[in-house]
């Protein structure tokens, strides 16, 4: 079970966003998406997601062509959170949250449906947002009710067997630090708990390479490079996707890569 697109192009109004990418997600993993402004890192989400049809080639779903999955059935198994989302209702944080649940309504009893809204909150760390007024809370604050609510749409049914998807667009963006951590580990707590395949898009190396399973690296609108993090990030292909100087050591303490940027 898997989500996969094939050879994708995308054209509007004669500029090529995306040409002849080809990736799959995998369950249980977190695949990071790195690449400059513009490379086309968010359209590629979008046509992951079923937003945006490709000029030419397919994306799948469990092998169906995604354009045959009804609305609903698509979003029992794909949840997304865009870069930025436009709400002026006065809604209450557990309200959004809440509306991820919205697949599961009639499935689910309402006692299960508050049990998975209740987690992701507690995921995402906004339990003290819960009552607060959407349209009043800060855009990082925003940032992480938005993520709450993939979470607890990704969640699914109790006993569900079926892979879920969760595609964020730079899910870290307007954090601080401790939230920017925060954000990642629990989509990856997702990702690994519930095998669900994850999708990130991230400007931050470190943070890439301390969460995220494997990358993928598109700059121009094409894939550069695809597949394990520790291949995939050298130094050579970040300094030339990147233009500029790119250096990486080993955390001791974690194995984990250290990036350190120059110009």
């Amino acid at each position: 079970m898997t989500l996969k697109a094939t050879a994708i192009d995308i054209e509007i109004s004669s500029a090529k966003l995306l040409q002849n990418v080809s990736l799959e997600l995998t369950p249980g993993k977190l695949l990071g998406v790195l690449g400059p402004n513009g490379a086309g890192k968010s359209t590629l989400l979008k046509v992951l997601s079923g937003d945006l049809a490709p000029t030419n080639g397919t994306i799948t779903l469990d092998d169906i062509p995604l354009q045959k999955w009804a609305s609903i059935e698509l979003a029992k198994r794909r949840a997304v959170m865009p870069q930025a989302s436009q709400l002026a209702f006065p809604f209450s944080a557990r309200d959004v949250v809440s509306m991820g649940r919205w697949p599961y309504e009639k499935l689910c009893s309402p006692f299960i449906n508050r049990l998975a809204v209740e987690k992701a909150m507690n995921l995402a760390d906004i339990k003290h947002l819960a009552d607060r007024l959407y349209p009043v809370l800060s855009g990082g604050e925003k940032q992480r009710v938005q993520l709450a609510r993939a979470l607890t749409q990704s969640i699914g049914l109790t006993g569900d067997t079926e892979t879920k998807f969760l595609l964020l667009d730079e899910p870290t963006a307007g954090l601080d630090i401790a939230h920017q951590h925060a954000v990642l580990a629990a989509a990856r707590k997702q990702c690994k708990e519930r095998n669900t395949a994850g999708l990130a898009i991230l400007h931050d190396l470190n943070q890439a390479a301390q969460y995220c399973d494997s990358i993928a690296i598109i700059s121009n609108g094409t894939l550069v490079s695809n597949g394990p993090t520790l291949e995939v990030m050298e130094p050579e292909i970040l300094s030339d996707i990147f233009s500029c100087n790119i250096s990486k050591s080993i955390d001791r303490a974690s194995s984990t890569p250290v990036f350190l940027s120059s110009i």
